[in-house]
């Protein structure tokens, strides 16, 4: 099992990733910001999440994982996998 730490530092990375890949799959900019207004939470808290600093609860990635149109299945197996 990944401490905490480790926890939030690979929830960053797969938040990060999966914006620059939103990104590039839609060929437009898409930051923090959008989807943090997106998933009803701060700019703030977003960066926080991104940046490995804040653990998020399962309510706030519900909500990510629908601002990226992906189950949170999804999102839960990538973080652990990575």
């Amino acid at each position: 099992m990944k401490s905490e730490e480790r926890l939030k530092k690979d929830i960053g990375l797969i938040l990060r990733a999966l914006r620059e890949t939103k990104s590039q799959q839609e060929e437009i900019a898409i930051n923090q910001t959008d989807i943090a207004e997106y998933a009803g939470i701060s700019v703030r808290y977003y960066n926080k999440l991104e940046n490995g600093l804040s653990m998020p609860t399962i309510e706030v990635l519900m909500k990510i994982a629908e601002a990226y149109k992906i189950p949170l299945s999804e999102l839960c197996k990538r973080i652990e996998e990575c």
